[in-house]
């Protein structure tokens, strides 16, 4: 508590003297401060924060937390009283460099502050020998260049294997992009190499960690040099890893580009060589196209290709890239001087994370500034701006969306600017919090939870409920909700009773959050049965209903007598909610004690299904009804009806069963069971009956051939199918009157057979014969087909036998199908004739297969047949097999399957796989289960030794058994150590060289039974020590040769052979054996004992390489000395030739060997062995020998000193500190060996100690020398030492530049610095005259800090103020200003060429001086400009004025400032118009348009709105030229642009486009064969090249494929077959689209429509089947198109049409057809009326003239046809005169205002119901 009131204190005094308010978020006082330290040294990191209440504090380092990515020892966060906070990391290491952020958090807010550390390589320093030779090599420290985010050496590299790398192979100008993941803690420093060299981060090598922790290096625009080796290497303090790759950059120019580096304005030229001179080039800087300009110039000259830049600038710095048409490539790099190190292009981060800038310049001193969208950067907490020498760095820290921008460094006047992208980021959710469960309810669990507090509600995320059952592992998803954060979890919705826990978490499309559980477990007691199953008791042939209900909504499964039931066919399952029913429809006599069983997540009940047999009877017929008297070639109509639905009956004539044929039909529906005969003949007339189980009715039927009619005057007797019996004299008497009429019946040619058409199908080579007989066998026909005549032709053959005529067709094809017609003069047939491929079985090929089938296992037979929808029927042992739960018959498309999931050995038969045209048979054997049989006397446990073959044998049960063999489990494949031997019942397995790791559990399984083996092998003999035996052997001719080694056991049995032949003992080999030693001894070598000798020792063996050599001679070998001499510094080279390429010499100077090392080279090349000691002293004189074995080279040198001497000696140095000292000496010789020594140690050379060398001058520069630098510096050569004094002197420095000071006049300022000694004295200066203290000047001092104070300002102390110590200076620029105001200003004029304009301005001060200006130049007076002053008026008045004089005029006084604009007219003209535009989103664009005045004044529309300059958008002029450039463009940029000068304008629209996205997706396109496939995909942008695939095959353009490109893009493929359907997929660029083309054969009618008779007010159905369940068809009758309506359907299911007319009527009667494609298929359809009799007939009626007469008669059924009235004949309309009434069967007719003349005979005919009245009018 003490504490607490202590800071409280302390906070309260910090608030007074700060004035800071007692409640606010976190701000810092003082932020950290970027940091640069050796590696190895302490960092700390210290910020001052306030905030009330005490803030929270976190820091982090690139956005990570220190504790993910560092151990805790290697850091400490700690904080002092005042709110200072500080972070130190201990012993920094190389990874550690990056961005540090300080996070401070309190309930107002938070607040940031970041700033830089870097880690430094500390320079290592070694002895080193410095040599003019190139023979001599030095060790350096490593060279660090200052600021640059250096990496560390690593620990020594693990070894790489180059042929285990992975290729990697780019075009030039691809992007080649690496990732590894590395894990590590510490966090691992990476470092990237190419061939073993680091790589530096640059332009186009990018090193960054991916956001998913991938270590990535992407090389962009990859060119030749780019191909070597990549390797990722990572280490911490535990150890090291690498990843390695290997690059190929393929090259296709046939000289490709150049980098190049030039310096601001020169010119820049880039060339390369293409494969062929006619192709052309195109340019691009990265990614924008180059275009012929002023500013680019572009040749072609052969296969060269030039691009020239003029006037370069640092904007021209970057990649250019040479592409030809077809996509190669070649690349090259513009450097441009002065940025040594530019910006990268585009930088993209995220939201939250650091964009960090590093840039570096050629010299320490340049003046740089940071600009951020043209606004100059100045350092607060969020923006680091630190500068480490010629290295300069900015870092945005926490960027958000707004810090979007151009990011600009300026130095002097280069600049490089790069693209800075924020993306938002998106995250996946939170987890939830605050979860709790309710456990009180009974029966079920109540579960809340709360979102996160700081979640996304940007983002639609949605929360899932899981549950997990204890004991399993499975969770399941119960509950998903948007927005509801509880759930009630019901005991009757999980899927059975148990223990539960529950768990909850949140998803949006970004991801998902961690899973929340909550913290108990309930127990829920699972569904219930509210309602059960009951029992159903139902008559046969009626439908079973069952229902159950449940507690909860769950999915169940229905089961009758043990089989699950599927919905379709007869059953009928339907689930609602909690209820669940099944329909049994049908029901028959099997069906009866059936036991239904619902089952549903551990609920179970059944109930019993009873079926009563059921009795059939007729009800009665009326005696109309009974007896049918109908007339030749009238439809007959029988019908009755049944006491049940499901009742069968069989239909009889003269007690002959009928059949169903063309003429007869026979229906059933509902109740209803008729027969129906189209057309009535003489032959149809008799007993008919109709009977079922249990009852009989019959039908007297009497067919009529002679009618005669009668209707009112008129009398008529129709004979009905003439025959040429029927000629003859007929006679109509009535009363005393007749007419005769004499009939002659010439006989016709007639059809006798066929009566009907006939539809008939065929496949493809069958013989199709057409038939038909006539009435005359001399009867003439024709034939046609599809309306065209038939002529007989070598495929087409007419017969005609007797009355029998045919066409044949030998062999039909597809062609042959349609409509023939024979046709004789009175009659003709239809043949509708279809060729269809006959139904082959494709698969298995052969016609007959046997198949051995172990029982129990599943047993499928499959085939695969030519037409998917053909139909296939499965026999066994010749009896068509029916399905059943154990005999499964499946359709897949053409495959067709018998499955038996258990087979028994009565599945044993012959299969056969039926087609109409083919059939193949599967002879199955199914086999009992396989059992095994140890053998007598074979063991279980089988001991071996190692090489010696293992036999392990069982016996089968059966020949055929297949057995498998296990070790340990794992199954053995034979080898070649491993033999599988089947031999009848018997089974073996060999192990033929066993080894201990044979070792183990062998198994024989043969799946029903299997016997276990335990083998046990002792070891192998090995030879020991293999790897320390030399096996590369060399020997001279006569040498003994000796081969040796020592074998694992001493009774091992060693053989020797030599190049593969046995080595046998005689006089010159000798093989000896010693305990486990064995050994081949070979006297005396010779020449042909070279060879391969080979060691077996049954499980090792060992190969000797023996050669055996000639002695080596030295050629040209005198065997005398040679003696030379030579000068001391020379090089000495003695060299000889050997006889042999491979002998080895030794060389020595004066017996003492020669190795290589810094002086002295050891050669050889082939047969040439070279010694070079170079630079050579007088103490290398002496005897050398080249020492060959058998032979020698001795060469005896002498070697004469030189005289070394310094011509100028070094001199005595002495400078300031932190200043460069040189010392310079002559030496002669010039290639004198010089080492420069400081205090008698030798110099370590880095970047502080430098030495060069010119000629005989030699130069040290000691860099920034410091006091530790006094020494004494001296020069070596060769014995020759040279000595010198450095002398260093203490130098007061400024450490602080001084920056410019403005105050008000009158008032006071203050100049402050600091100096880097606290006792240093300064002295003031202005104008060069020394400031001494006095009233007005106050000189001050405090530490390190100096100071000087100026009272009473007036304006004559403005100017430069110098500070000086003995050794530095610094100054500063103090402005006084007084506050100076324009009363009046200037004014804007217009005039003309050759006038005056004048231009006034009033200030507040009479004496100030006043500086016009004009375009900002300074005005001098002159003959046409005068300036003047009147008081408080300034003026400027110009004269004869030009064009050239428009401009701006400015007048500036003292910080005030009035402008105003000079106009001067005249006709302007455009030399350069505006030019059209088109870029893409995001990229800068320049409108460019030039006049021909320079002082033109323009204004800048975009469709008709003048523009602003603005962040975006600037406007400017250069000379005649005027531009409007946006920096950055989106599509709401695009429209018409405007420049405008009043008087003339220039237009050009701009686009501006999106990315390459496709706007219209492809679309699956269903089409019939041999028409034409159109696939279009539209994409948002124009030239586009796209490609287009076929199930990943490139489409290429033909005589049958046509490519289109433009914005849309089309795909036309002619005459499609069925062959070319699969996936149509469309890519361009990096976007895709796919569809699916299906071709189908052209439709046609596989089973026409057929005639058909229905009963009136009953249903009716044509049916018509086609080949394709993908067409359009339409209805019809007679020539008008069928709608569906209350009575009529129109249905198609598949490849099946139907046509339903419910309630038919008479007017239905007519011709129907359907139309599919073109193709039509017709059938009449006749209506049967209801029998209609007269209950109640006409009655004669007479009256008196002019009274009414009425009529009236009755039916026996109420139609809804209207009856015909008649009158003499006459029909009656209604009328004033005449009344028709209809009251159900009652029909009257009254006749008003009657007179004589309607006497008469009235009618009355409604169907065939007629009746007569005689009519009297009196």
């Amino acid at each position: 508590m003490n504490g607490e009131h202590k800071w409280k204190g302390q906070a309260n005094e910090e608030l007074k003297e700060f004035d800071l308010p007692l409640n606010e978020k976190p701000r810092f006082l003082i932020k950290p401060l970027s940091l640069r330290v050796d590696c190895g040294e302490d960092a700390t990191f210290s910020c001052k924060i306030w905030g009330t209440p005490s803030p929270e504090v976190t820091w982090e380092k690139d956005g990570k937390k220190l504790n993910d990515i560092f151990e805790s020892s290697h850091f400490n966060m700690g904080s002092e009283d005042g709110g200072w906070f500080q972070l130190k990391l201990y012993r920094t290491r190389m990874p550690d460099k990056g961005v540090y952020t300080c996070r401070a958090t309190n309930c107002h807010g938070e607040a940031l502050a970041g700033a830089v550390l870097l880690v430094e390589p500390i320079p290592q320093r070694e002895e080193s020998k410095i040599s003019s030779n190139s023979h001599i090599s030095s060790q350096r420290s490593p060279k660090h260049k200052s600021g640059r985010f250096s990496l560390s050496k690593l620990a020594e590299e693990p070894p790489i294997n180059i042929s285990e790398v992975k290729k990697f192979v780019v075009a030039e100008g691809k992007h080649a992009k690496f990732r590894c993941f590395v894990t590590g803690k510490p966090k691992p420093e990476i470092i990237w190499k190419k061939d073993r060299v680091p790589l530096e981060p640059d332009r186009r090598h990018l090193v960054f960690e991916d956001r998913e922790g991938f270590y990535t290096l992407k090389v962009l625009y990859c060119k030749m040099q780019d191909t070597g080796l990549y390797v990722c290497a990572a280490s911490n303090a535990l150890g090291n890893t690498l990843s390695a790759v290997h690059l190929t950059v393929k090259v296709r120019f046939r000289r490709p580009l150049k980098d190049l580096e030039v310096k601001e304005r020169d010119v820049a030229v880039l060339e390369c060589e293409v494969p062929d001179e006619t192709i052309p080039a195109a340019w691009y800087l990265e990614d924008q196209r180059l275009m012929p300009s002023s500013k680019y110039g572009m040749e072609q000259r052969g296969t060269r290709r030039r691009l020239t830049i003029h006037d370069v600038g640092m904007d021209d710095d970057g990649v250019y890239i040479c592409e030809m048409p077809d996509g190669g490539k070649t690349i090259a790099e513009l450097a441009v001087k002065t940025i040594v190190r530019k910006l990268p292009r585009k930088m993209e981060v995220l939201e939250g994370e650091n964009a960090a800038f590093c840039v570096e310049v050629e010299n320490d001193d340049m003046e740089i500034h940071w600009f951020k969208d043209g606004l100059k950067l100045h350092e607060t907490h969020q923006t680091i701006l630190k500068s480490f020498g010629k290295t300069h760095i900015l870092v945005f820290v926490n960027v958000a969306h707004h810090d979007s921008g151009v990011v600009t460094f300026v130095a002097g006047r280069s600049k490089s600017s790069s693209r800075l992208k924020v993306k938002t980021r998106h995250c996946p959710p939170i987890c939830p919090v605050g979860v709790k469960m309710n456990t009180e309810r009974p029966n079920s669990a109540y579960l809340t939870w709360s979102p996160a507090p700081n979640s996304q509600t940007t983002t639609r995320s949605m929360f899932v409920l899981e549950m997990q059952e204890l004991g399993s592992q499975k969770w399941q998803k119960c509950f998903t909700s948007e927005t509801a954060t509880s759930a009630e979890i019901s005991g009757d919705s999980i899927p059975c009773e148990g223990d539960y826990r529950f768990r909850v978490c949140c998803i949006n499309k970004y991801g998902r959050s961690g899973h929340v559980e909550f913290p108990k477990v309930v127990h829920l007691p699972g569904p219930k049965i509210h309602k059960p199953l009951q029992g159903c008791e139902v008559m046969e042939g009626e439908d079973a209903h069952f229902s159950i209900e449940l507690s909860a909504p769950m999915v169940g499964t229905w089961f009758l007598n043990s089989s699950q039931l599927q919905h379709g066919g007869r059953y009928s399952v339907q689930q609602n909610q909690t209820k669940h029913s099944l329909v049994i429809h049908g029901t028959g006599a099997a069906d009866d004690t059936a036991e239904v069983t619902f089952i549903a997540n551990g609920v179970r009940d059944s109930a019993i299904l009873k079926v009563k047999a059921a009795v059939f009877k007729f009800i009665p017929l009326s005696e109309l009804d009974s007896y049918k008297r109908v007339e030749t070639g009238d439809a007959i109509v029988l019908y009755c009806e049944v006491n049940h639905p499901f009742a069968k009956v069989s239909w009889f004539k003269d007690n002959e069963e009928l059949q169903v044929s063309n003429e007869l039909n026979i229906q059933s529906d509902g109740n209803m069971r008729r027969i129906v005969i189209q057309s009535a003949e003489a032959s149809h007339s008799g007993v008919y009956t109709c009977q079922t189980s249990g009852d009989v009715i019959k039908f007297n039927v009497d067919v009529e051939n002679i009618t005669v009619q009668k209707e009112g005057t008129m009398r008529r007797l129709i004979i009905r199918s003439a025959e040429a019996s029927d000629a003859g004299s007929y006679v109509c008497k009535s009363g005393s009157n007749s007419i005769e009429f004499i009939v002659n019946i010439r006989p016709t040619v007639m059809i006798v057979e066929p009566k009907d058409d006939i539809v008939m199908t065929y496949y493809v080579s069958e013989e199709i014969n057409l038939q038909c007989e006539l009435s005359r066998t001399n009867g003439k026909v024709n034939w046609f087909k599809d309306g065209e005549e038939v002529q007989e032709s070598d495929n087409i053959q007419l017969k005609s036998e007797g009355p029998y005529r045919r066409l044949t067709i030998p062999c039909g094809s597809a062609m042959d199908s349609g409509e023939y017609v024979c046709e004789t003069d009175g009659d003709s047939v239809f043949y509708l004739i279809t060729v269809t491929p006959p139904v082959r079985i494709l698969s298995p090929g052969e016609s007959e297969v046997e198949l051995t089938h172990v029982a129990p296992e599943r047993l499928e037979l499959c085939c695969e047949i030519s037409q998917a929808n053909a139909l296939v029927r499965w026999y066994k042992d010749s009896l068509e097999v029916e399905e059943s739960p154990n005999l499964i018959l499946e359709v897949d498309g053409a495959q067709r399957r018998l499955v038996i999931p258990l087979t028994t050995v009565d599945d044993t038969g012959e299969y056969i796989c039926d087609t109409e045209n083919d059939s193949v048979a599967f002879l199955v054997n199914v086999t009992p289960p396989v059992t095994l049989s140890r053998l007598k006397n074979t063991p279980d446990r089988l001991e071996g030794f190692a090489g010696k073959p293992i036999v392990l044998e069982i016996e089968v049960s059966r020949p055929t058994a297949e057995v498998k063999w296990l070790l340990d489990g794992k199954k053995i494949e034979q080898s070649s150590d491993i033999t599988i031997v089947e031999d009848g019942l018997f089974r073996r397995l060999i192990i033929n060289s066993p080894t201990p790791e044979d070792s183990g559990k062998y198994t024989c399984d043969a799946v029903d039974d299997q016997i276990d083996f335990q083998v046990k092998v002792s070891p192998p003999v090995k030879i020991l020590r293999k790897s320390e035996i030399k096996t590369d052997l060399k020997f001279l001719v006569s040498d003994d040769i000796e081969l040796e080694c020592e074998l694992s056991r001493a009774n091992g049995n060693a053989k020797w052979y030599k190049d593969g032949c046995r080595v046998q003992d005689d006089e010159r080999f000798c093989k000896e054996e010693e305990g486990a030693f064995r050994s081949l001894v070979i006297l005396n070598a010779e020449l042909k004992d070279s060879g391969e000798y080979f060691l077996d020792v049954g499980d090792d063996n060992i190969s000797f390489q023996v050669t055996v050599e000639p002695p080596v001679k030295i050629v040209g070998n005198s065997y005398d000395p040679d003696y030379q001499e030579l000068m001391a510094g020379d090089d000495l080279i003695l060299a000889c030739e050997v006889s042999r390429a491979n002998a080895p010499v030794q060389w020595y100077c004066n017996d003492r060997p020669l190795t290589s090392d810094s002086r002295t080279f050891i050669e050889s090349y082939g047969t040439l062995r070279k010694l070079i000691i170079s630079n050579i002293e007088t103490s290398d004189s002496g005897k050398y020998v080249c020492d060959a074995v058998t032979d020698k080279m001795i060469n005896v040198i002498r070697i004469q000193p030189r005289v070394v001497e310094f011509l100028t000696e070094l001199h005595n140095t002495t400078v300031l500190e932190g200043e460069d000292a040189t010392f310079k000496c002559v030496v002669s010789p010039e290639d004198v060996h010089l080492i420069w020594l400081m205090d008698n140690e030798p110099i370590t050379l880095g970047e502080r100690f430098q030495v060069s060398r010119n000629g005989l001058c030699h130069t040290l520069v000691i860099k920034k020398c410091q006091m530790i630098d006094c020494s004494k510096i001296a020069a070596e050569a060769e014995g020759k030492i040279s000595k010198a004094s450095l002398k260093v002197q203490a130098q007061v420095m400024f450490t602080r530049k001084m920056e410019a000071v403005t105050a008000e006049e009158f008032g006071e300022a203050t100049l402050e610095t600091e100096i880097s000694l606290e006792t240093g004295e300064v002295q003031w200066m202005r104008q060069g005259v020394v400031i001494q203290s006095g009233p007005r000047h106050t000189l001050g001092q405090n530490g390190f800090r100096r100071s000087l104070t100026i009272h009473n300002l007036t304006l004559s102390d403005r100017g430069t103020y110098r500070c000086e110590t003995l050794h530095d200076r610094t100054q500063v620029k103090l402005n006084v200003e007084r506050k100076i105001s324009i009363r009046k200003g200037l004014t804007d004029q217009e005039t003309f060429e050759r006038e005056t304009a004048s231009f006034e301005v009033e200030v507040s001060h009479a004496d100030v001086e006043g500086i016009w200006q004009k375009d900002g130049i300074r005005v001098k007076p002159s003959n046409q400009f005068r300036v003047s002053i009147n008081g408080l008026i300034h003026s400027l008045t110009l004269t004869n004025l030009t064009l050239e004089d428009t401009g701006t005029i400015v007048f500036t006084a003292e910080g005030v400032r009035s402008t105003a604009r000079l106009t001067v007219k005249t006709p302007v003209a455009v030399l350069k118009p505006l030019v059209d535009v088109r870029v893409e989103e995001e990229f800068p664009v320049t409108l460019e348009c030039e006049f021909s005045r320079q002082n033109v004044e323009v204004s800048w529309l975009k469709n008709g709105t003048e523009l602003k300059p603005g962040k975006n958008l600037r406007i400017y002029s250069m000379g005649r030229k005027r531009f409007c450039q946006i920096l950055q463009c989106s599509i709401a940029d695009s429209g018409s642009y405007t420049c405008d000068t009043g008087d003339i304008s220039t237009v050009c629209s701009l686009e501006v486009y999106h990315e390459l996205e496709i706007l219209q997706d492809l679309e699956d396109l269903y089409i019939q064969e041999d028409q034409n496939a159109v696939f279009m995909c539209e994409v948002s942008l124009e030239d586009v090249t796209g490609e287009w695939f076929r199930d990943g095959h490139k489409i290429r353009p033909s005589s049958t494929i046509k490519i289109r490109n433009e914005t849309k893009h089309f795909l036309l493929m002619c005459n499609v077959k069925v062959e070319d359907a699969g996936e149509i997929r469309f890519v361009a660029r990096d976007v895709e689209s796919t569809a699916y083309l299906e071709v189908e054969l052209p439709v046609s009618i596989v089973k026409p429509l057929r005639d058909r008779t229905a009963l009136e007010k009953h249903r009716v159905i044509l049916e018509c089947t086609v080949s394709s369940p993908r067409c359009d068809a339409t209805w019809y009758k007679g020539k008008q198109e069928l709608e569906p309506s209350e009575r009529m359907e129109i249905i198609a299911e598949g490849c099946s049409h139907k046509l339903v007319i419910n309630q038919v009527v008479v007017e239905d009667e007519g011709t129907y057809s359907i139309q599919v494609g073109e193709h039509t298929s017709k059938a009449k359809l006749l209506v049967e009326a209801q029998a209609l009799v007269m209950l109640k007939e006409l009655e004669d009626v007479e009256v008196m003239e002019p009274e009414a007469a009425t009529f009236q008669c009755e039916v026996s059924v109420a139609i809804n046809k209207p009856p015909v009235w008649t009158l003499n004949g006459e029909t009656l309309q209604s009328g004033p005169s005449v009344r028709l009434e209809d009251q159900g069967t009652v029909h009257k007719l009254t006749l008003r205002d009657t007179c004589v003349d309607m006497s008469g005979t009235v009618r009355f005919t409604l169907g065939k119901a007629k009746s007569s009245a005689t009519f009297t009018v009196m």
